[in-house]
Protein backbone atom coordinates (compact mmCIF):
# COMPACT_ATOMS: atom_id res chain seq x y z
CA UNK A 1 0.00 0.00 0.00
CA UNK A 2 1.46 3.33 -1.06
CA UNK A 3 1.14 6.18 1.44
CA UNK A 4 2.32 9.71 2.07
CA UNK A 5 5.73 10.32 3.66
CA UNK A 6 5.85 13.97 4.60
CA UNK A 7 8.86 15.11 2.59
CA UNK A 8 9.10 18.90 2.48
CA UNK A 9 9.46 20.57 -0.87
CA UNK A 10 12.73 22.24 -1.78
CA UNK A 11 11.91 25.77 -2.84
CA UNK A 12 13.65 28.57 -4.69
CA UNK A 13 17.05 29.65 -3.46
CA UNK A 14 17.98 26.05 -2.62
CA UNK A 15 16.23 26.41 0.75
CA UNK A 16 13.79 24.09 2.52
CA UNK A 17 10.20 25.11 3.14
CA UNK A 18 8.48 24.80 6.50
CA UNK A 19 6.78 21.48 7.21
CA UNK A 20 3.35 23.15 7.09
CA UNK A 21 3.87 24.05 3.43
CA UNK A 22 4.33 20.62 1.94
CA UNK A 23 0.63 20.11 1.14
CA UNK A 24 0.22 23.60 -0.30
CA UNK A 25 2.85 23.81 -3.04
CA UNK A 26 3.77 21.77 -6.06
CA UNK A 27 7.48 21.18 -6.55
CA UNK A 28 7.64 23.30 -9.70
CA UNK A 29 9.34 26.39 -8.31
CA UNK A 30 12.71 24.90 -7.41
CA UNK A 31 15.99 26.41 -8.51
CA UNK A 32 17.56 24.14 -11.10
CA UNK A 33 20.76 22.50 -9.85
CA UNK A 34 22.75 22.81 -13.05
CA UNK A 35 26.20 24.05 -12.01
CA UNK A 36 28.95 22.80 -9.72
CA UNK A 37 28.43 25.75 -7.42
CA UNK A 38 24.69 25.16 -7.09
CA UNK A 39 25.11 21.44 -6.43
CA UNK A 40 27.82 22.11 -3.86
CA UNK A 41 25.55 24.54 -2.02
CA UNK A 42 22.65 22.11 -2.28
CA UNK A 43 24.61 19.28 -0.69
CA UNK A 44 25.24 21.36 2.44
CA UNK A 45 21.51 20.85 3.13
CA UNK A 46 21.72 17.07 2.66
CA UNK A 47 22.83 16.51 6.27
CA UNK A 48 20.35 16.31 9.17
CA UNK A 49 19.94 19.23 11.55
CA UNK A 50 17.94 17.15 14.04
CA UNK A 51 19.09 13.99 15.79
CA UNK A 52 17.93 10.74 17.35
CA UNK A 53 20.05 11.00 20.50
CA UNK A 54 17.32 11.98 22.95
CA UNK A 55 14.69 9.47 21.91
CA UNK A 56 17.07 6.53 21.46
CA UNK A 57 19.08 7.24 24.62
CA UNK A 58 15.99 7.57 26.81
CA UNK A 59 14.71 4.29 25.33
CA UNK A 60 17.92 2.45 26.22
CA UNK A 61 19.17 0.90 29.44
CA UNK A 62 21.45 3.91 30.03
CA UNK A 63 18.74 5.51 32.17
CA UNK A 64 16.62 4.66 35.22
CA UNK A 65 13.52 6.27 36.70
CA UNK A 66 14.62 8.16 39.81
CA UNK A 67 11.03 8.17 41.13
CA UNK A 68 7.99 10.40 41.45
CA UNK A 69 9.70 12.61 44.02
CA UNK A 70 11.91 13.92 41.21
CA UNK A 71 9.73 16.47 39.40
CA UNK A 72 12.07 17.25 36.52
CA UNK A 73 10.39 15.63 33.55
CA UNK A 74 7.62 16.26 31.03
CA UNK A 75 5.18 14.27 28.97
CA UNK A 76 7.58 14.03 26.01
CA UNK A 77 10.41 12.52 28.06
CA UNK A 78 7.94 10.25 29.90
CA UNK A 79 6.84 8.82 26.56
CA UNK A 80 10.39 8.25 25.36
CA UNK A 81 11.41 6.47 28.54
CA UNK A 82 8.26 4.32 28.63
CA UNK A 83 8.57 3.18 24.99
CA UNK A 84 5.21 4.77 24.24
CA UNK A 85 4.14 6.06 20.84
CA UNK A 86 5.21 9.71 20.97
CA UNK A 87 2.45 12.30 20.68
CA UNK A 88 4.37 15.28 22.05
CA UNK A 89 6.59 17.55 19.95
CA UNK A 90 10.14 18.68 20.55
CA UNK A 91 13.16 19.57 18.43
CA UNK A 92 14.50 16.08 19.16
CA UNK A 93 11.32 14.06 18.75
CA UNK A 94 10.97 11.18 16.26
CA UNK A 95 8.80 13.27 13.94
CA UNK A 96 11.41 16.01 13.62
CA UNK A 97 14.09 13.45 12.82
CA UNK A 98 11.88 11.59 10.31
CA UNK A 99 10.97 14.80 8.46
CA UNK A 100 14.55 16.02 8.52
CA UNK A 101 15.97 12.79 7.10
CA UNK A 102 13.47 12.71 4.26
CA UNK A 103 14.33 16.33 3.51
CA UNK A 104 17.98 15.24 3.30
CA UNK A 105 16.99 12.48 0.89
CA UNK A 106 15.03 14.92 -1.28
CA UNK A 107 18.04 17.25 -1.35
CA UNK A 108 20.43 14.45 -2.29
CA UNK A 109 18.09 13.30 -5.05
CA UNK A 110 17.86 16.84 -6.40
CA UNK A 111 21.66 17.00 -6.55
CA UNK A 112 21.84 13.66 -8.34
CA UNK A 113 19.23 14.73 -10.87
CA UNK A 114 21.08 18.01 -11.36
CA UNK A 115 24.26 16.11 -12.14
CA UNK A 116 22.39 13.95 -14.61
CA UNK A 117 21.00 17.05 -16.34
CA UNK A 118 24.57 18.31 -16.76
CA UNK A 119 25.53 15.19 -18.67
CA UNK A 120 26.62 13.12 -15.69
CA UNK A 121 29.60 13.14 -13.36
CA UNK A 122 32.25 13.71 -16.01
CA UNK A 123 34.96 15.34 -13.88
CA UNK A 124 36.72 14.42 -10.63
CA UNK A 125 34.84 17.12 -8.72
CA UNK A 126 31.47 16.08 -10.12
CA UNK A 127 32.20 12.43 -9.28
CA UNK A 128 33.00 13.42 -5.71
CA UNK A 129 29.75 15.42 -5.54
CA UNK A 130 27.81 12.43 -6.86
CA UNK A 131 29.47 10.22 -4.23
CA UNK A 132 28.56 12.69 -1.47
CA UNK A 133 24.93 12.80 -2.60
CA UNK A 134 24.72 8.99 -2.68
CA UNK A 135 26.27 8.75 0.78
CA UNK A 136 23.85 11.32 2.20
CA UNK A 137 20.92 9.42 0.69
CA UNK A 138 22.20 6.09 2.00
CA UNK A 139 22.92 7.45 5.48
CA UNK A 140 19.49 9.06 5.85
CA UNK A 141 17.75 5.84 4.84
CA UNK A 142 20.05 3.83 7.12
CA UNK A 143 19.13 5.93 10.14
CA UNK A 144 15.43 5.84 9.25
CA UNK A 145 15.27 2.06 8.96
CA UNK A 146 17.31 1.50 12.12
CA UNK A 147 15.15 3.89 14.15
CA UNK A 148 11.69 3.18 12.77
CA UNK A 149 11.91 -0.55 12.00
CA UNK A 150 13.04 -3.69 13.75
CA UNK A 151 16.68 -4.58 13.24
CA UNK A 152 17.77 -6.35 10.07
CA UNK A 153 17.07 -10.09 10.23
CA UNK A 154 18.29 -12.28 7.38
CA UNK A 155 15.60 -14.83 8.27
CA UNK A 156 12.68 -12.39 8.18
CA UNK A 157 12.14 -11.13 4.62
CA UNK A 158 8.77 -9.53 5.41
CA UNK A 159 9.72 -7.21 8.30
CA UNK A 160 8.46 -3.73 7.33
CA UNK A 161 11.14 -1.16 6.66
CA UNK A 162 10.72 2.38 5.39
CA UNK A 163 10.26 3.93 1.95
CA UNK A 164 13.48 4.16 -0.06
CA UNK A 165 13.16 7.27 -2.21
CA UNK A 166 15.42 7.71 -5.24
CA UNK A 167 13.64 10.52 -7.12
CA UNK A 168 12.59 14.05 -6.20
CA UNK A 169 8.94 14.84 -5.63
CA UNK A 170 7.29 15.89 -8.87
CA UNK A 171 3.66 16.01 -7.79
CA UNK A 172 1.58 17.15 -4.85
CA UNK A 173 1.40 14.59 -2.04
CA UNK A 174 3.03 11.66 -3.88
CA UNK A 175 2.42 8.12 -2.69
CA UNK A 176 5.22 5.85 -1.45
CA UNK A 177 5.66 2.14 -0.90
CA UNK A 178 6.91 0.92 2.46
CA UNK A 179 9.64 -1.60 1.62
CA UNK A 180 10.94 -4.40 3.80
CA UNK A 181 14.05 -4.01 5.94
CA UNK A 182 15.90 -6.41 3.66
CA UNK A 183 15.00 -4.32 0.60
CA UNK A 184 16.14 -1.17 2.39
CA UNK A 185 19.53 -2.75 3.14
CA UNK A 186 19.99 -3.81 -0.48
CA UNK A 187 19.36 -0.24 -1.64
CA UNK A 188 21.70 1.22 0.99
CA UNK A 189 24.39 -1.22 -0.12
CA UNK A 190 23.91 -0.21 -3.75
CA UNK A 191 24.25 3.50 -2.97
CA UNK A 192 27.28 2.89 -0.76
CA UNK A 193 29.10 0.75 -3.28
CA UNK A 194 28.40 3.25 -6.05
CA UNK A 195 29.80 6.07 -3.89
CA UNK A 196 32.92 4.59 -2.27
CA UNK A 197 35.15 4.39 -5.38
CA UNK A 198 34.70 8.12 -6.04
CA UNK A 199 34.50 9.59 -2.54
CA UNK A 200 36.99 12.37 -1.96
CA UNK A 201 37.71 15.54 -0.02
CA UNK A 202 39.06 17.90 -2.67
CA UNK A 203 36.19 20.38 -2.87
CA UNK A 204 35.26 20.56 0.85
CA UNK A 205 36.16 23.69 2.80
CA UNK A 206 35.55 21.88 6.12
CA UNK A 207 35.78 18.14 5.31
CA UNK A 208 34.75 16.92 8.77
CA UNK A 209 31.21 18.28 8.23
CA UNK A 210 30.82 16.25 5.02
CA UNK A 211 31.14 12.64 3.96
CA UNK A 212 34.89 12.75 3.48
CA UNK A 213 36.68 9.50 2.66
CA UNK A 214 37.27 8.42 6.26
CA UNK A 215 33.66 9.17 7.24
CA UNK A 216 32.36 7.25 4.23
CA UNK A 217 34.33 4.14 5.12
CA UNK A 218 33.35 4.47 8.79
CA UNK A 219 29.70 4.51 7.72
CA UNK A 220 30.32 1.49 5.50
CA UNK A 221 31.95 -0.34 8.44
CA UNK A 222 28.88 0.17 10.63
CA UNK A 223 26.50 -0.71 7.80
CA UNK A 224 28.24 -3.97 6.90
CA UNK A 225 28.47 -4.92 10.57
CA UNK A 226 24.71 -4.47 10.93
CA UNK A 227 24.23 -6.33 7.63
CA UNK A 228 26.25 -9.31 8.96
CA UNK A 229 28.85 -8.95 6.18
CA UNK A 230 31.86 -9.14 8.44
CA UNK A 231 34.61 -9.39 5.81
CA UNK A 232 33.35 -6.16 4.22
CA UNK A 233 33.15 -4.48 7.64
CA UNK A 234 36.78 -5.37 8.34
CA UNK A 235 37.87 -4.26 4.88
CA UNK A 236 36.25 -0.85 5.28
CA UNK A 237 37.54 -0.43 8.84
CA UNK A 238 41.06 -1.10 7.59
CA UNK A 239 40.81 1.89 5.26
CA UNK A 240 40.01 4.13 8.24
CA UNK A 241 42.44 2.67 10.75
CA UNK A 242 45.39 1.99 8.46
CA UNK A 243 48.52 0.41 9.88
CA UNK A 244 48.47 2.49 13.07
CA UNK A 245 44.99 2.39 14.60
CA UNK A 246 46.10 4.33 17.69
CA UNK A 247 46.61 7.43 15.53
CA UNK A 248 42.89 7.43 14.68
CA UNK A 249 41.70 7.28 18.30
CA UNK A 250 40.72 10.09 20.63
CA UNK A 251 43.53 11.50 22.77
CA UNK A 252 41.86 10.72 26.07
CA UNK A 253 45.04 11.49 27.96
CA UNK A 254 44.88 15.11 26.81
CA UNK A 255 41.20 15.29 27.73
CA UNK A 256 42.01 13.93 31.17
CA UNK A 257 44.53 16.70 31.75
CA UNK A 258 42.06 19.49 30.94
CA UNK A 259 40.35 21.57 33.62
CA UNK A 260 37.12 20.13 34.92
CA UNK A 261 34.97 22.69 33.12
CA UNK A 262 32.19 21.66 30.80
CA UNK A 263 32.71 24.02 27.89
CA UNK A 264 36.43 23.47 27.13
CA UNK A 265 36.10 19.68 27.38
CA UNK A 266 32.96 19.53 25.24
CA UNK A 267 34.39 21.90 22.64
CA UNK A 268 37.61 19.89 22.43
CA UNK A 269 35.59 16.71 21.95
CA UNK A 270 34.14 17.95 18.65
CA UNK A 271 37.24 19.68 17.25
CA UNK A 272 37.36 19.25 13.47
CA UNK A 273 41.16 19.01 13.57
CA UNK A 274 41.15 15.76 15.56
CA UNK A 275 41.76 12.65 13.48
CA UNK A 276 39.33 10.64 15.59
CA UNK A 277 36.38 12.85 14.59
CA UNK A 278 35.33 11.53 11.19
CA UNK A 279 31.93 13.17 10.61
CA UNK A 280 30.56 16.05 12.69
CA UNK A 281 26.87 16.97 12.51
CA UNK A 282 25.02 19.92 13.98
CA UNK A 283 21.63 19.57 15.61
CA UNK A 284 18.85 21.55 17.21
CA UNK A 285 18.98 20.48 20.82
CA UNK A 286 15.92 21.39 22.87
CA UNK A 287 16.84 18.73 25.41
CA UNK A 288 20.10 19.60 27.18
CA UNK A 289 22.07 17.00 25.28
CA UNK A 290 25.38 18.64 26.12
CA UNK A 291 25.13 17.11 29.61
CA UNK A 292 23.78 13.92 28.15
CA UNK A 293 20.01 13.92 27.71
CA UNK A 294 19.62 13.64 31.47
CA UNK A 295 21.27 16.65 32.96
CA UNK A 296 21.37 17.79 36.59
CA UNK A 297 18.12 16.92 38.33
CA UNK A 298 16.49 14.94 35.54
CA UNK A 299 14.04 12.26 36.64
CA UNK A 300 15.40 9.74 34.12
CA UNK A 301 19.09 9.52 34.74
CA UNK A 302 22.31 7.74 33.95
CA UNK A 303 22.79 7.34 37.66
CA UNK A 304 25.38 6.08 40.12
CA UNK A 305 23.81 2.62 40.16
CA UNK A 306 24.24 2.16 36.40
CA UNK A 307 27.68 3.76 36.43
CA UNK A 308 28.85 1.57 39.31
CA UNK A 309 27.32 -1.76 38.31
CA UNK A 310 26.81 -1.77 34.54
CA UNK A 311 29.19 0.44 32.64
CA UNK A 312 31.84 2.94 33.83
CA UNK A 313 33.05 1.45 37.11
CA UNK A 314 32.00 -2.06 36.20
CA UNK A 315 34.15 -2.45 33.11
CA UNK A 316 37.14 -0.73 34.72
CA UNK A 317 36.99 -2.99 37.75
CA UNK A 318 36.55 -6.03 35.51
CA UNK A 319 39.32 -5.39 32.99
CA UNK A 320 42.03 -3.28 34.59
CA UNK A 321 41.43 -3.07 38.34
CA UNK A 322 44.75 -4.77 39.08
CA UNK A 323 46.70 -2.04 37.26
CA UNK A 324 45.47 0.91 39.34
CA UNK A 325 46.01 1.88 42.94
CA UNK A 326 43.71 0.40 45.56
CA UNK A 327 42.45 3.88 46.44
CA UNK A 328 41.26 4.64 42.89
CA UNK A 329 37.63 3.98 42.11
CA UNK A 330 36.62 2.73 38.68
CA UNK A 331 35.57 6.12 37.31
CA UNK A 332 38.94 7.59 38.37
CA UNK A 333 40.80 5.04 36.29
CA UNK A 334 39.72 6.59 32.98
CA UNK A 335 41.45 9.43 31.20
CA UNK A 336 38.10 10.95 30.25
CA UNK A 337 36.28 12.85 32.96
CA UNK A 338 33.25 11.41 34.70
CA UNK A 339 31.24 14.09 36.47
CA UNK A 340 29.04 12.87 39.32
CA UNK A 341 26.16 14.89 40.70
CA UNK A 342 24.37 13.85 43.87
CA UNK A 343 22.02 15.43 46.37
CA UNK A 344 18.31 16.18 46.61
CA UNK A 345 16.86 15.11 43.24
CA UNK A 346 20.42 14.70 41.95
CA UNK A 347 21.82 11.34 40.99
CA UNK A 348 23.62 11.58 37.67
CA UNK A 349 26.92 10.45 36.18
CA UNK A 350 27.79 12.21 32.92
CA UNK A 351 30.69 12.70 30.56
CA UNK A 352 31.01 15.97 28.66
CA UNK A 353 30.80 15.14 24.97
CA UNK A 354 28.70 17.82 23.22
CA UNK A 355 28.93 21.61 23.54
CA UNK A 356 26.11 24.04 24.14
CA UNK A 357 25.65 26.51 21.27
CA UNK A 358 22.98 29.18 21.04
CA UNK A 359 21.77 30.88 17.86
CA UNK A 360 20.01 34.16 18.60
CA UNK A 361 17.04 35.04 16.44
CA UNK A 362 16.44 38.15 18.53
CA UNK A 363 19.35 39.41 20.63
CA UNK A 364 17.29 42.05 22.45
CA UNK A 365 14.64 39.57 23.49
CA UNK A 366 17.28 36.93 24.22
CA UNK A 367 15.49 34.26 22.18
CA UNK A 368 16.75 31.79 19.62
CA UNK A 369 17.61 28.14 19.10
CA UNK A 370 19.80 25.80 21.10
CA UNK A 371 22.24 23.73 19.06
CA UNK A 372 24.94 21.19 19.59
CA UNK A 373 27.59 19.44 17.51
CA UNK A 374 28.08 15.70 17.78
CA UNK A 375 30.16 12.90 16.30
CA UNK A 376 28.25 10.73 13.86
CA UNK A 377 31.34 8.55 13.37
CA UNK A 378 34.67 8.29 15.19
CA UNK A 379 37.83 6.26 14.80
CA UNK A 380 37.20 4.75 18.24
CA UNK A 381 33.85 3.34 17.13
CA UNK A 382 35.41 1.99 13.93
CA UNK A 383 38.01 0.13 16.00
CA UNK A 384 35.35 -1.47 18.18
CA UNK A 385 33.21 -2.30 15.15
CA UNK A 386 36.19 -4.05 13.57
CA UNK A 387 36.76 -5.97 16.79
CA UNK A 388 33.15 -7.15 16.74
CA UNK A 389 33.50 -8.28 13.13
CA UNK A 390 36.66 -10.20 14.07
CA UNK A 391 34.78 -11.91 16.91
CA UNK A 392 32.00 -12.94 14.55
CA UNK A 393 34.67 -14.33 12.20
CA UNK A 394 36.19 -16.31 15.12
CA UNK A 395 39.42 -14.35 14.74
CA UNK A 396 39.70 -13.88 18.47
CA UNK A 397 43.37 -12.90 18.55
CA UNK A 398 42.78 -9.94 16.19
CA UNK A 399 39.70 -8.90 18.16
CA UNK A 400 41.60 -9.02 21.45
CA UNK A 401 44.36 -6.89 19.92
CA UNK A 402 41.86 -4.18 18.90
CA UNK A 403 40.13 -4.33 22.28
CA UNK A 404 43.50 -3.99 24.02
CA UNK A 405 44.27 -0.86 21.97
CA UNK A 406 40.95 0.68 23.00
CA UNK A 407 41.51 -0.24 26.65
CA UNK A 408 45.04 1.15 26.76
CA UNK A 409 43.89 4.39 25.14
CA UNK A 410 41.07 5.12 27.56
CA UNK A 411 42.38 3.84 30.89
CA UNK A 412 44.62 5.84 33.21
CA UNK A 413 47.48 3.63 34.30
CA UNK A 414 51.19 4.07 34.79
CA UNK A 415 52.05 0.77 33.12
CA UNK A 416 50.16 0.25 29.86
CA UNK A 417 52.08 -2.96 29.24
CA UNK A 418 50.04 -4.58 32.01
CA UNK A 419 46.86 -3.82 30.08
CA UNK A 420 46.72 -6.77 27.75
CA UNK A 421 43.63 -8.73 26.77
CA UNK A 422 43.69 -12.21 25.32
CA UNK A 423 40.74 -14.46 24.49
CA UNK A 424 41.70 -16.62 27.48
CA UNK A 425 41.94 -13.70 29.93
CA UNK A 426 38.57 -12.36 28.78
CA UNK A 427 36.88 -15.72 29.38
CA UNK A 428 38.49 -15.92 32.81
CA UNK A 429 37.42 -12.42 33.80
CA UNK A 430 33.87 -12.76 32.51
CA UNK A 431 33.35 -16.13 34.20
CA UNK A 432 33.52 -14.33 37.55
CA UNK A 433 30.58 -12.06 36.68
CA UNK A 434 26.89 -12.83 36.95
CA UNK A 435 24.46 -12.02 34.16
CA UNK A 436 22.25 -9.00 34.71
CA UNK A 437 18.60 -9.52 35.68
CA UNK A 438 19.31 -13.12 36.67
CA UNK A 439 16.82 -13.56 39.49
CA UNK A 440 13.57 -15.37 38.87
CA UNK A 441 11.00 -13.09 40.49
CA UNK A 442 10.45 -9.39 40.97
CA UNK A 443 7.61 -7.37 42.45
CA UNK A 444 5.60 -4.94 40.37
CA UNK A 445 4.37 -1.52 41.52
CA UNK A 446 1.35 -3.10 43.20
CA UNK A 447 3.56 -5.45 45.21
CA UNK A 448 2.55 -8.57 43.29
CA UNK A 449 5.16 -11.25 42.57
CA UNK A 450 5.72 -11.38 38.81
CA UNK A 451 7.62 -14.16 37.06
CA UNK A 452 10.78 -13.16 35.24
CA UNK A 453 11.77 -15.99 32.94
CA UNK A 454 15.54 -15.85 33.58
CA UNK A 455 17.65 -17.24 36.37
CA UNK A 456 17.53 -18.71 39.85
CA UNK A 457 14.57 -19.73 42.02
CA UNK A 458 14.22 -16.96 44.54
CA UNK A 459 11.68 -14.38 45.56
CA UNK A 460 13.00 -10.94 46.34
CA UNK A 461 11.71 -8.13 48.50
CA UNK A 462 10.84 -4.67 47.29
CA UNK A 463 13.53 -2.25 48.41
CA UNK A 464 16.52 -4.47 47.65
CA UNK A 465 18.53 -4.66 44.47
CA UNK A 466 18.73 -8.46 44.46
CA UNK A 467 15.90 -8.84 41.96
CA UNK A 468 17.63 -6.78 39.29
CA UNK A 469 21.24 -7.83 39.48
CA UNK A 470 23.25 -5.38 37.38
CA UNK A 471 26.56 -6.20 35.72
CA UNK A 472 28.15 -5.56 32.36
CA UNK A 473 26.88 -8.96 31.17
CA UNK A 474 23.49 -9.26 29.47
CA UNK A 475 21.78 -12.32 28.04
CA UNK A 476 22.15 -11.96 24.26
CA UNK A 477 19.39 -13.07 21.88
CA UNK A 478 20.45 -12.01 18.36
CA UNK A 479 18.61 -13.25 15.27
CA UNK A 480 21.84 -14.80 14.05
CA UNK A 481 23.72 -17.67 15.69
CA UNK A 482 26.46 -17.17 18.27
CA UNK A 483 28.22 -19.65 20.54
CA UNK A 484 26.88 -20.63 23.95
CA UNK A 485 27.05 -18.40 27.02
CA UNK A 486 30.47 -18.60 28.60
CA UNK A 487 32.19 -19.49 25.33
CA UNK A 488 35.13 -17.50 23.99
CA UNK A 489 32.96 -15.81 21.39
CA UNK A 490 30.13 -14.89 23.75
CA UNK A 491 32.51 -13.70 26.48
CA UNK A 492 34.36 -11.45 24.05
CA UNK A 493 31.09 -10.07 22.72
CA UNK A 494 30.05 -9.17 26.27
CA UNK A 495 33.24 -7.14 26.77
CA UNK A 496 32.99 -5.57 23.33
CA UNK A 497 29.41 -4.41 23.91
CA UNK A 498 30.38 -3.00 27.31
CA UNK A 499 33.25 -1.08 25.74
CA UNK A 500 31.01 0.40 23.06
CA UNK A 501 28.40 1.30 25.68
CA UNK A 502 30.98 3.52 27.37
CA UNK A 503 32.44 4.85 24.12
CA UNK A 504 29.01 6.04 22.91
CA UNK A 505 27.47 7.05 26.25
CA UNK A 506 24.88 9.87 25.89
CA UNK A 507 24.89 9.57 22.08
CA UNK A 508 21.87 7.28 21.67
CA UNK A 509 23.83 4.51 19.95
CA UNK A 510 23.40 2.00 22.78
CA UNK A 511 19.79 1.56 21.60
CA UNK A 512 20.96 0.01 18.33
CA UNK A 513 23.04 -2.58 20.19
CA UNK A 514 20.02 -3.41 22.35
CA UNK A 515 18.03 -4.03 19.16
CA UNK A 516 20.79 -5.89 17.31
CA UNK A 517 21.66 -8.20 20.16
CA UNK A 518 18.15 -8.83 21.51
CA UNK A 519 18.99 -7.52 24.97
CA UNK A 520 15.90 -7.47 27.17
CA UNK A 521 15.88 -4.55 29.58
CA UNK A 522 13.68 -3.51 32.51
CA UNK A 523 12.17 -0.22 33.51
CA UNK A 524 13.32 0.28 37.09
CA UNK A 525 12.16 2.77 39.66
CA UNK A 526 14.96 3.61 42.07
CA UNK A 527 14.50 4.21 45.79
CA UNK A 528 15.80 7.10 47.88
CA UNK A 529 19.19 5.45 48.23
CA UNK A 530 19.57 5.08 44.47
CA UNK A 531 18.95 1.31 44.32
CA UNK A 532 16.20 -0.52 42.39
CA UNK A 533 12.85 -0.42 44.15
CA UNK A 534 10.53 -1.99 41.60
CA UNK A 535 10.14 -3.09 37.99
CA UNK A 536 7.38 -1.41 36.01
CA UNK A 537 7.96 -2.91 32.55
CA UNK A 538 10.24 -5.08 30.41
CA UNK A 539 11.33 -4.61 26.83
CA UNK A 540 11.25 -8.21 25.70
CA UNK A 541 13.42 -9.79 23.03
CA UNK A 542 10.73 -9.65 20.33
CA UNK A 543 8.93 -6.59 21.67
CA UNK A 544 7.45 -4.57 18.80
CA UNK A 545 8.38 -1.36 20.62
CA UNK A 546 11.97 -1.92 19.53
CA UNK A 547 10.84 -0.19 16.33
CA UNK A 548 10.13 3.46 17.15
CA UNK A 549 6.60 4.25 16.03
CA UNK A 550 6.07 6.08 12.73
CA UNK A 551 5.42 9.78 13.51
CA UNK A 552 1.82 10.60 14.35
CA UNK A 553 1.29 13.07 11.47
CA UNK A 554 2.60 10.57 8.97
CA UNK A 555 0.38 7.81 10.38
CA UNK A 556 -2.63 10.13 10.26
CA UNK A 557 -1.94 10.76 6.59
CA UNK A 558 -2.34 7.01 5.99
CA UNK A 559 1.20 5.65 6.21
CA UNK A 560 1.31 2.12 7.60
CA UNK A 561 2.30 2.26 11.30
CA UNK A 562 4.54 -0.18 13.09
CA UNK A 563 2.55 -2.99 14.71
CA UNK A 564 1.88 -2.93 18.42
CA UNK A 565 0.48 -5.72 20.61
CA UNK A 566 -1.38 -5.68 23.89
CA UNK A 567 1.69 -6.91 25.71
CA UNK A 568 3.73 -3.98 24.36
CA UNK A 569 1.59 -1.62 26.40
CA UNK A 570 1.57 -3.71 29.55
CA UNK A 571 -0.74 -6.54 30.48
CA UNK A 572 -1.11 -9.42 32.87
CA UNK A 573 -1.51 -12.15 30.26
CA UNK A 574 1.18 -14.69 29.43
CA UNK A 575 2.89 -14.01 26.11
CA UNK A 576 5.33 -16.68 24.94
CA UNK A 577 5.41 -18.09 28.48
CA UNK A 578 6.56 -14.77 29.93
CA UNK A 579 4.51 -12.63 32.27
CA UNK A 580 4.27 -8.99 31.27
CA UNK A 581 3.71 -6.14 33.69
CA UNK A 582 0.81 -3.75 33.72
CA UNK A 583 0.83 -0.15 34.89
Amino acid sequence: MKKYLGISIIAMGLGLTACDDFLDKLPDNRTEANTEEKIQKLLVAAYPTHDHMAFTEYASDNVDDMGVNNPYSDRFIDQLYSWEDVTETDDQDPESYWMDLYQCIETANMALEGLESMGGATTKTLREMEAEALLCRAYAHFMLVNCFSLHYDANNPSAPGISYVTETEKELNPQYQRETVQENYKHIQADLEAALPNVGDSYFSVPKYHFNKMAAYAFATRFYLYYEKYDKAIECANVVLGTNPRAMLRDYKTMGSMTRDFEPVAQHNIEATLKCNLLLLTSYSNQPIWFGPYYIGKRYSHNAYIGTNEDINAIANTLWRETISASSEGYQSYYFQVVRYSGTNLNTWVTWRMPYLFEYTDHEAGIGHRHTVYNAFTGDEVLLNRAEAYIMKNDYASAAKDMTIWMQNISRTADAAKLQLTPESIVEKMAKIEYSYSQNFVKNSQGAIILDSHGADSVVTVGTDQGVVSTIKKHLHPKFTIDAEGSVQESMLQVLLAMRRIETLHEGKRWFDIKRWGIRIPRRVMDGSGKPLEITDWLEVDDQRRAIQIPMKVKEAGYEPNPRTTSDKGGSEIVDDKYMLKD
